[in-house]
Order: structure tokens, then C-alpha cells, then sequence
């Protein structure tokens, strides 16, 4: 098929911190070696402090800022390849990632980012995903999302203009979200987004949100929903109290705390940009 994508139009769009060698690429990819994959490494460091790569193919760019949705925009700006695979130095690629992407997005040719199938490292599905390919995600879907499962058409994504949010993601104001804000932003815009039952990656059973309280995650769960869906906010902070009611995170008790904190995260969110416009 002319135009066709190949699984050598996969770059992985890795983002890590402070590394002194690439010693860390190798427990990635158990079934291979990493110099057979195209990779960018976006690593945050300090000046004096760079990683440096002797590989064509594993490209390196040292980052002075924080942030991880810098890091990926970052990433993003300066890809070669037709699809960017966004990456963390924590997870396991499984064997034939690359050509799976491919397949999807030759499915979907169309789509500006793909979500395919992430599973714990011992081989359970980190949610539940959809048996088969789905060309337009619902909002829950898309809210449902996490970075290591998103491929994009670079060319797509770049033509829509809709980097990361920095006010999302570790590092930032509000340190998760920013998947479902920019998977939002770029279905809003009239982009493709869409999913493909293959599973690419493995990643440890526990998310970023698992480590933080109860208050911070309402803080931040108040602005991103609020961010994505404006005057559908109040409904949106109601499912996510029902669900959390109905699997015990939240006490009947602590609605009304959990409200008050989802409030302040999203005054937070609107003096931020107050303050830039």
C-alpha cells in the first residue's frame, strides 16, 4: 500500500532525568538491542552533567528545565520519524511494539494519536481497554488515558498546534492530567483520536496518582476536569465522587472535602493563567 507506515517509522520519545549513560535503555527492550530501535531521549539535567550517545539512531537531547510535559513537547518538536511513541524510562517494550504501532496506525491513517494497550509486568491489562479498534474514544476514554500508551502521527500533531499543557504533569502545578487535557484538546480541535487492541508495553501495577493524598489528588483532579470540560466540570467531579464512593477511596464523609479541594485546584488553574494573561 503506497504511503503505508513500517515499524521503521516508530521513534520512541523517551523522558528521563539525570542519566550519565544509556546503560538504563538496556532492561527495556529484554527481547532486543535498543540501538535496533530509533530513539530520542529528552534527559533533564544541569549543565556540565550531559548524556551523551555514540548511535545514529539514539539521539540525545539534554534539557536544562522541569517538567514533564516540557520534556515532552520537547520530544515532540524534534522527532525524525513519522510516529512518536511517547515513552518513560520505567517501562518494558514488548516484542513487536513497533511493528503493532505501525499496524494501527495504518488502520487508522487518519488519526492524529493512537492508544494502545498497556499491561503490568505481570501481563494484567493496567485498565480495561476496548476489545477492538475504536476510531472515535469517548470522553471517558480519553480521561481514562496514560502517556506510555499513546503513539501520535507527528506530522498530525504538528499541524494541529496543541502541545502538552506545562501546567500538567510531574513537575508542575498540577503533576498528572496531561494526557486527558491534551487528548482533549486535539479531539476538540477536530483530530482523530482513536484506539488499537495491541499491547505495546508493560509498566509496574502501580501509577504516580497511587503515592499521592487524597486532598492533592482532588486538587488536581478539580483542575484538569476542569480544564477539559468547563461547564460540564460539576458533572464530571460527580461521576469521579460516585466511583471513588463505590470502590471505597472515598467515605462518605470526605465528599464534601474532596469537592471543597477539586474547587481550589480549579481556582488555582484560573489564576495561573490570570496571571499570564
Amino acid at each position: 500500500m503506497a504511503g503505508a507506515f513500517k515499524k521503521s517509522d516508530v521513534e520512541i520519545l523517551l523522558s528521563t532525568m539525570n542519566r550519565d549513560s544509556l546503560d538504563f535503555l538496556e532492561p527495556m527492550f529484554p527481547f532486543a538491542r535498543f540501538t535496533d530501535f530509533n530513539i530520542l531521549i529528552i534527559n533533564q539535567t544541569v549543565p556540565g552533567k550531559d548524556l551523551q550517545s555514540p548511535y545514529a539512531n539514539v539521539r540525545v537531547i539534554n534539557a536544562y528545565e522541569k517538567g514533564l510535559s516540557r520534556s515532552r513537547n520537547l520530544a515532540i518538536s524534534h522527532a525524525q520519524q513519522a510516529i512518536g511513541l511517547i515513552a518513560d524510562d520505567d517501562l518494558v517494550f514488548l516484542e513487536g511494539f513497533d511493528e503493532k504501532i505501525a499496524k494501527g496506525f495504518n488502520h487508522f491513517p487518519e488519526a492524529a494519536a493512537i492508544k494502545f494497550i498497556t499491561v503490568t509486568f505481570e501481563g494484567v491489562p493496567f485498565r480495561k481497554y476496548p476489545d477492538i479498534p475504536v476510531k472515535e474514544l469517548t470522553d471517558l476514554q480519553r480521561l481514562n488515558s496514560s502517556s506510555i500508551e499513546i503513539a501520535f502521527n507527528i506530522k498530525k500533531f504538528k499541524e494541529a498546534n496543541i502541545p502538552f499543557n506545562v501546567h500538567f504533569g510531574l513537575g508542575s502545578t498540577f503533576p498528572l492530567g496531561e494526557e486527558p487535557v491534551l487528548l482533549h484538546a486535539l479531539y476538540n480541535a477536530g483530530y482523530d483520536v482513536c484506539h488499537y487492541p495491541e499491547t505495546i508495553v508493560s509498566h509496574k501495577s502501580f501509577k504516580d496518582s497511587d503515592n499521592i493524598s487524597l486532598q492533592e489528588n482532588y486538587r488536581i483532579r478539580g483542575a484538569y476536569l476542569y480544564q477539559i470540560f468547563r461547564k460540564k466540570f460539576p458533572f464530571w467531579l460527580g461521576l469521579q465522587l460516585l466511583y471513588n464512593l463505590k470502590s471505597g477511596v472515598v467515605k462518605p464523609w470526605q465528599v464534601v472535602k474532596c469537592i471543597q479541594w477539586a474547587y481550589a485546584g480549579k481556582k488555582q488553574l484560573l489564576k495561573i493563567y490570570e496571571n499570564n494573561a
